[in-house]
């Protein structure tokens, strides 16, 4: 399944977004951001008091804080390995350590590595149930050449959330082309990824089902 089909959170909208110094920071952090809305968690940079760190939302309410030895520095190069707590701004009891990789932290060993960082923050965020969940989105589609060498392509049906309806699209959409007088030469996937190549008078063509994206339920 390629990433470039994952769901990403969306960017922050508030008026911080236009400042230079709320810029240079999300370009500085820029690889813990990505990661982090690829989860998907909507994720933000919090310039508070002369304080800098990463949020990142939580589907209950909390958040993510993620600093360094204190607020995040500047420059991602000055960082002396990350810190990041679980937080609640209407309920103090809500308050616990998630990641410590500074130097007395319990994960020191790694340091400023951003991928045990991630790693560490969606075990959490799974294991508590406090991520949104990714759907599969699944189309039916047709591709084919026809007769005269020229391609065809269609979509029947989709995107479906639910891959259940969307095999049963893909079994309307194989009868159609029985009733049409297309014959099955190949078949394969079962009921899982189900796939047909059929044949007309020399027009070609194949049934599938397609994994078009995910989105957040």
């Amino acid at each position: 399944m390629s990433n470039n089909l994952a769901q990403m959170a969306p960017m922050p909208v508030h008026g911080n977004t236009d400042d230079p110094l709320w810029r240079k920071l999300w370009n500085a952090y820029e690889p813990i951001i990505t990661a982090l809305r690829r989860i998907p968690l909507v994720t933000d940079v919090e310039i508070s008091g002369g304080m800098f760190g990463v949020t990142a939302q939580l589907t209950d309410g909390s958040h993510l804080w993620i600093s360094s030895a204190e607020e995040l520095p500047l420059d991602p190069e000055e960082v002396e390995g990350f810190h990041v707590r679980r937080a609640h701004e209407d309920t103090p009891t809500i308050d616990e350590l998630v990641y410590d990789s500074t130097e007395d932290g319990e994960h020191s060993q790694h340091g400023n590595n951003l991928v045990p960082l991630i790693q560490a923050i969606t075990a959490f965020v799974t294991e508590r149930h406090l991520a949104p969940r990714l759907v599969d989105l699944v189309s039916v589609q047709i591709q084919g050449v026809s007769a005269k060498h020229q391609p065809m392509s269609q979509l029947v049906q989709g995107p479906f959330d639910d891959r259940h309806a969307a095999v049963k699209e893909y079994g309307y959409a194989t009868h159609d082309l029985m009733q049409r007088g297309w014959r099955c030469i190949h078949e394969q996937g079962g009921f899982e990824w189900p796939l047909t190549v059929w044949e007309r008078n020399g027009e070609v063509a194949t049934v599938y089902l397609a994994h078009v994206g995910q989105v957040t339920a």
